[in-house]
């Protein structure tokens, strides 16, 4: 039996790819890849059982894995699990192959950079990409859940767009117009309580969706201090730009609101913004 373990573990040690040798559920061997993955020196890796590296709330993945590689025999089984690494969590996924009894070889293989793009891709849908906020269709997506949810709180939009900002990219690019959003945005954002929702609507513009029945004058005050953030100066090509911004403010009060109302109201409202408005205005809609 000594001499079958060995010969096991000099094969894990041989193997291309990560995996190590597993038995009664203590690593017994381990290769180069398999540190180079974990992050572990190989003396702290061999001789503990594997389930301390797992996530407790994964264990019982992992227990009905084995039981599935020692249903199929020789035919791999794959059940994703999470390394424990310090305080990091790196998501790998494991593969149990049955060698009799109670051996199992466990190939591994990491996931982080699948994970990491994955996360990129659905964030592309629901975020824009210059500022990190919602987007104009998530925005109008939590807009219609929020307006026809049976239990919805009451609820507030302020519209803020950056005057002549198109202008200002024309004059001086793409790239310095995205930086005064960029910067415009972060401002606003911090103004904002946690249950309120902050996103782009539109090349020069944001829309809050906020949780408030707050009247129009309140309403007005919020939209002031907001004209606040935009008026103070953005460094722009090693320089200071100041500009004006025009708000449009509204209370929702009731869930039979229309959708395309408001939103032809806020395109009416970001339309004069980009002739030089510099305005506050309370929408009735």
């Amino acid at each position: 039996m000594a001499a079958e373990a060995e010969r096991f573990a000099d094969l894990v040690r041989l193997s291309p790819g990560a995996c190590l040798l597993v038995s009664g559920g203590v690593v017994e061997a381990v290769n180069t890849e398999t540190v180079e993955i974990t992050g572990i020196p190989e003396e702290r890796l061999v001789g503990i059982p594997l389930t301390e590296l797992l996530l407790p709330e994964l264990e019982p993945a992992w227990h009905d894995g084995v039981r599935r590689a020692q249903m199929g025999g020789l035919t791999p089984t794959v059940t994703r699990v999470r390394t424990r690494l310090g305080a990091t969590l790196e998501p790998v996924e494991l593969s149990l192959r049955h060698l009799g009894e109670d051996r199992l070889i466990v190939g591994l293989r990491g996931t982080a950079a699948e994970h990491h793009y994955s996360a990129l891709a659905g964030a592309e849908l629901t975020h824009d990409p210059i500022t990190g906020l919602a987007n104009r269709h998530h925005l109008l997506a939590l807009l219609h859940h929020r307006i026809t949810s049976a239990d919805r709180n009451p609820l507030a939009l302020v519209g803020l767009w950056v005057d002549e900002l198109p202008k200002m990219a024309g004059v001086r690019g793409d790239r310095a117009a995205e930086r005064v959003v960029r910067e415009v945005g972060q401002r606003i954002q911090a103004r904002l309580r946690s249950p309120d929702v902050l996103g782009r609507f539109d090349d020069s513009g944001f829309l809050a969706l906020l949780t408030s029945e707050a009247p129009p004058s309140q309403l007005t005050e919020i939209a002031e201090r907001l004209r606040g953030e935009v008026a103070f100066p953005v460094e722009v090509d090693n320089g200071l730009a100041s500009f004006t911004a025009s708000v449009a403010v509204a209370s929702v009060t009731t869930r039979r609101v229309s959708i395309q109302k408001a939103l032809s109201q806020l395109e009416a409202a970001a339309a004069r913004a980009a002739q030089g408005g510099n305005r506050t205005e309370i929408l009735d809609i």
